[in-house]
């Protein structure tokens, strides 16, 4: 797998919290500023929190289960990221998303991202998130494999 320290790994991810400011400004992922909270088990576990918008909505006033699949989605796309060693991409080829508990817009949420496993060119993460004040209820879960492929990245 990977070879780095739980600082490194944390120095690596919020990095590429970074960099997608600087890619991709005001993008969805960019204004749900992301920030990482934690790295543990030797870069396996990471725990970050990002904000979400009455703009996310859905009719029923929860949040849209389009922005709850991103909101874990781009959690585990910052770790698939930085566990390769040098520059890629790591899209999103297959994720499962169950909801358990409706997210809140305007919310912050808490969101726990596991390596699952990291092969060459695939990685399996999974997820879970919660509202910021209820880190007891988990509110969606979620499993992604994604795919890394090495290549110079340009802003």
């Amino acid at each position: 797998m990977f070879q780095a320290t739980d600082e490194q790994m944390l120095a690596s991810v919020r990095d590429r919290i970074r960099q997608l400011h600087e890619y991709a400004p005001d993008s969805i992922g960019d204004r749900m500023g992301y920030q990482l909270i934690s790295c543990t088990g030797g870069g396996r576990e990471y725990f970050f929190q990002c904000r979400t918008f009455d703009w996310m909505r859905n009719a029923p006033g929860t949040l849209h289960g389009g922005m709850c699949a991103t909101v874990v989605d781009q959690a585990m796309g910052f770790v698939a990221y930085c566990i390769k060693p040098g520059e890629g991409i790591a899209p999103t080829v297959q994720m499962q998303v169950e909801y358990h508990r409706p997210l809140i817009p305007g919310k912050e949420v808490l969101v726990r991202v596991q390596v699952v496993s990291a092969g060459k060119t695939l990685m399996h993460l999974s997820s879970q998130a919660y509202q910021a004040d209820q880190p007891d209820a988990i509110c969606l879960s979620a499993t992604g494999l994604y795919f890394y492929k090495p290549m110079k990245m340009e802003p």
